[in-house]
């Protein structure tokens, strides 16, 4: 491995929310990741947005660690992973790929079960102290926790498929006293993160007690209230207290409601509901994660796991080694299905970045 190279991105202490908000939320690129609600005490969520509200002293926080205000990928993976990925690693740098599944799988998961798996494992074994999870309220609105025991990362189990702010939660840990934080989220949120950890800025807001990322594979999310009233209401009139889980199972997105009836559309045809900050992300498989967990790729019930870091390594293997989780070898065909997504979900970046002026993510 090539030695690695320092992260040096452009510095940013002079620009504060009014650049944040004129170059990446007014034009709708903001991926509502929550990072700068988290890390700065003056910018607050309001009306389904970051909002500033006290005096602004350009300290530059907020702008530095948006992931869409600059992102230097290359810089990035020569800093994490001593090299940058070559050109047929469309699913990133990682060490390890395969399908696995929780063993014994608990709670109402989704796929293999294989996050609240690794999770629980990592609870256990004293290498995270708390897990800052996405849950949701009886009306499916995502809502960021902090999970500090193995019930409460079983009882949050499943995936939401809305945009959430989730980030908040670090900060809620960060509050509570944790000091190995573990996190997981869709691909922007782990950019967000990893590059705070990696951020040459001068600010000390904690980043050294995250101690893990999960990322999950995305291609795009949702946007709550186009999701609720436009497919969950309009189209299959079901109040969202009704469902009891959402899921992606061979080309189609499914609502399956309590009574254990399933409602389904092509996800070809859910595009309307697409939250409209995704359009701007190149990132399928959670490249800058310990570790990337995705349903894509592997049979049923089964999760496709790449690992990319020691953390992540030394993780998946001890789970393993404990038998909270059982594996097997992926398939060729599988593993070809993923990297053709993510080279889609690239070529869409491309078309969509080219439409943005200044916008500072390099791939």
């Amino acid at each position: 491995m090539a030695a690695k190279e320092k992260y040096t991105e452009p510095t940013y202490l002079e620009y504060g929310f009014g650049e944040l908000e004129h170059k990446v939320i007014t034009p709708e690129i903001c991926c509502r990741c929550g990072t700068c609600e988290a890390f700065c005490p003056r910018i607050t969520h309001k009306e389904n947005r970051p909002s500033l509200n006290e005096y602004d002293p350009l300290c530059g926080l907020c702008f530095a660690y948006c992931p869409r205000t600059f992102l230097d990928m290359e810089a990035l993976e020569k800093k994490l992973f001593g090299r940058v990925r070559a050109s047929d690693e469309a699913l990133g740098i990682y060490t390890m790929a395969a399908s696995a599944k929780a063993s014994p799988v608990q709670g109402k998961v989704q796929d293999g079960g294989v996050v609240t798996a690794l999770l629980v494992h990592a609870m256990k074994s004293g290498q995270i102290d708390c897990a800052v999870i996405t849950d949701r309220d009886e009306n499916w609105n995502p809502v960021p926790k902090v999970a500090r025991t193995p019930e409460e990362v079983i009882a949050a189990a499943g995936t939401k498929y809305t945009i959430a702010n989730s980030v908040v939660g670090v900060q809620q840990a960060l509050d509570q006293g944790c000091h190995k934080i573990a996190f997981v989220g869709t691909p922007c949120q782990i950019e967000a993160l990893r590059k705070l950890k990696l951020s040459d800025e001068p600010y000390e807001i904690g980043q050294e007690k995250i101690a893990l990322l999960i990322g999950l594979f995305c291609m795009e999310n949702f946007d709550y209230d186009l999701l609720m009233n436009g497919l969950v209401k309009g189209k299959f009139n079901l109040d969202p207290k009704q469902v009891e889980k959402f899921e992606i199972k061979k080309g189609m997105f499914r609502v399956i409601d309590k009574s254990g009836k399933a409602h389904e559309v092509p996800i070809a045809e859910t595009d309307q509901y697409t939250y409209v900050g995704c359009g701007p992300c190149f990132d399928f498989a959670s490249e800058m994660g310990d570790i990337s967990v995705g349903s894509v790729g592997s049979p049923g019930g089964w999760s496709t796991v790449l690992t990319r870091t020691p953390v992540g390594e030394k993780l998946y293997s001890s789970a393993v080694a404990a038998r909270a989780m059982e594996e097997k070898a992926i398939s060729e065909k599988g593993l070809a299905l993923a990297k053709k997504l993510a080279g889609d979900k690239e070529k869409r970046f491309n078309l969509k970045s080219a439409e943005i002026k200044n916008f500072g993510v390099k791939r």
